[in-house]
């Protein structure tokens, strides 16, 4: 009997505590006690838990007796949809049974933490029991009930879609969305992800919203601004259009995420004109017109057509157009001419791309809506109002087009073209007279060395007999018809090369630029087979140094075969650019002189 007593005077018991089991030893164990054992909660509800979730329910073992409690094993026995997870935060497949708990006069902690698990994978109601086996006189064997079903979260809003009428424009009005949980799991959304859906890019809608968890039959209220600031007319109805956009609310409702809400408005105010572009039609640089309106080259002239229309009748005056170039090739330096605001005109020097696009104003400053950009083809079928902007391309007609910039204004910079064999800055004598009787008075040519020649006739009609047209950036600009000569350049604008009086095959200085600009062309058709040269003189006086850019285009090519750049540093600075090897359409190579330059001049 006295060797049992000092058996258990030594004793230790197990006390659960966290991150670890201790060991209580004393005199206290001598004392008779009993251990009793307590569930809290008892039974163990899990509330609308959503379907394909996890939730963690904690509850309590309590030892509630007079002596330390063992515990022998924990388990769950029913659905599989509950396991025991943890106890005090420790894996239950990390824990090693017995667990001891204190009791109350030990100051250790009296329970244990364990955290039990419920994950259903379907909307239905799962059973099992929560089984302790343990040392306690009131019941070794604990059997708590664990009740739980699975549900989803159903998201539902009031009213289903938001109309806002007759609100001001720069004013704003305001509604409230309702959102309900009509399901039994809880219904999580979160605010950042809410968004507003629109074919605008800046849609007149905005919410206020916060997080929300609403558990089953709960609501919560999201605000919904209206602020039109730009109205917006119809072009084919000539009725003002509404707003509209979709409010998308994202949830953890598997059936409607996102939940959709229409949002739609109609402003009440003063309307904007409406407005269109057409290419009214497209001449040719001799005035010829061009049947296909869209197939225009560098030097054509371009009309186009302003199509307007106030929504309240007022009408629009022509200083109340605005016409833009958006768009135009590097170092093209043509603007708009809207001498006639309805009906201005443009003539391209470049080959490229160009954008055309015109804006109104009523006699209220209300400006137009730009709604739609539109290619020239399109435009020509479009309804009227429906394009305030055309794009269009520029390609070369011509056999063979060169085309020069320069970056900067002030210097007067000129291109030639020179035929095989030919000579640069020539006309010669050949020019001044009658190569067959040099005393003929009637020979036309010998205008060329007047100061007349060159001056422009200004006729909007057309040039005269005697007379080519040339593209100095407005309506035909004639000039007395130069000599011939083996340089095409400004002295030479349009000599005769090839086949005597034929003009079909002579090159043409389009556009001579001094000063004012930074563009010159020289275009050619049908050139006889023979190996061309292509210069860039620096004319008197200096201005200064420049960067000199020469494209050489190939009929119907959009970029360019090549392009090379250089400076030119000095009066008379002569750059002899590339050699055209013309054999026909498919064959003609271009080979690049190296950047060579001379101190030619043309006096």
């Amino acid at each position: 009997m006295a060797a049992n007593k000092l058996r258990v005077a030594f004793a230790c018991v197990l006390v659960l505590v966290p991150l670890g089991i201790a060991c209580e030893c004393g005199d206290s164990n001598l004392q008779s006690g009993k251990p009793q054992i307590e569930v809290e909660p008892n039974p163990i509800v899990f509330e609308g838990v959503a379907v394909g979730t996890t939730h963690l329910e904690q509850v309590a073992l309590r030892n509630t007796g007079t002596a330390p409690l063992l515990i022998q094993s924990l388990a769950v026995e029913g659905d599989e949809a509950y396991w025991v997870d943890s106890v005090e935060g420790v894996p239950l497949d990390e824990i090693s049974f017995p667990l001891g708990i204190a009791h109350s006069t030990s100051g250790a902690s009296v329970e244990a933490l364990v955290q039990l698990a419920f994950a259903p994978e379907q909307v239905q109601e799962y059973g099992a029991e929560l089984v302790v086996i343990s040392d306690a006189e009131n019941e070794p064997e604990l059997r708590v009930p664990i009740l739980g079903q699975g549900s989803l979260p159903d998201i539902d809003v009031e009213p289903a879609s938001l109309e806002f009428d007759g609100v001001p424009f720069e004013s704003s009005a305001s509604h409230m969305l309702t959102v309900h949980n009509r399901g039994g799991a809880r219904l999580d959304v979160v605010a950042e992800d809410m968004e507003l859906q629109s074919e605008e890019e800046s849609p007149p809608f905005l919410f206020h919203a916060q997080d929300m968890r609403l558990n089953a039959g709960e609501q919560a209220s999201i605000e919904v601004v209206y602020s039109p600031r730009e109205p917006h007319v119809n072009p084919i109805t000539l009725e003002q259009d509404p707003d509209e956009a979709v409010l998308l609310i994202y949830s953890n409702d598997p059936d409607e995420s996102p939940l959709e809400v229409p949002l739609w408005g109609m402003a009440f105010g003063n309307l904007p004109p409406l407005v269109g572009v057409r290419v009214e039609s497209v001449t040719l640089l001799d005035g010829t017109p061009l049947e296909e309106l869209c197939a225009m080259a560098p030097s054509d002239t371009i009309r186009f057509a302003a199509v307007v229309s106030d929504p309240e009748d007022e009408g629009i005056q022509p200083s109340f157009l605005d016409w833009q170039l958006e768009q135009r090739p590097d170092g093209s330096s043509r603007s708009i001419l809207d001498s006639d605001a309805f009906h201005p005109t443009f003539k391209p020097d470049l080959s490229g791309g160009y954008t055309v696009c015109l804006t109104a104003r009523d006699v209220h400053g209300m400006e137009s809506d730009r709604k739609k950009d539109c290619d020239c083809e399109y435009a020509k079928t479009a309804a009227e109002l429906e394009c305030q902007c055309v794009h269009f391309e520029a390609f070369p007609r011509e056999d063979i087009r060169i085309e020069l910039t320069w970056d900067i204004l002030g210097p007067d910079l000129d291109l030639h073209l020179i035929a095989p064999a030919g000579v640069f800055c020539s006309p010669t004598q050949d020019c001044r007279h009658n190569p067959i009787e040099p005393d003929d008075p009637d020979w036309t040519r010998t205008a060329c060395v007047d100061s007349t020649c060159r001056t422009p006739n200004c006729d909007p009609s057309g040039c005269e007999l005697a007379q080519d047209c040339y593209d100095n950036g407005g309506g035909p600009v004639c000039y007395w018809q130069t000599c011939s000569g083996t340089d095409c350049f400004w002295n030479a604008r349009h000599p005769d090369w090839g086949v005597p009086g034929d003009e079909s095959d002579d090159p043409l200085l389009a556009i001579d630029c001094t000063h004012g600009c930074r563009v010159e062309t020289v275009n050619i058709n049908e050139p006889e087979p023979g190996i061309y040269r292509v210069a860039v003189n620096y004319y008197e006086p200096f201005r200064g140094t420049t960067e000199a850019t020469v494209r050489i285009y190939f009929k119907g090519d959009l970029e360019p075969t090549v392009e090379y750049q250089d400076q030119m540093t000095a009066e008379c600075d002569t750059w002899q650019v590339a050699q055209i090897d013309w054999h026909d359409h498919e064959n003609h190579p271009v080979t690049y002189q190296g950047g060579a330059h001379s101190s030619s001049c043309c006096r």
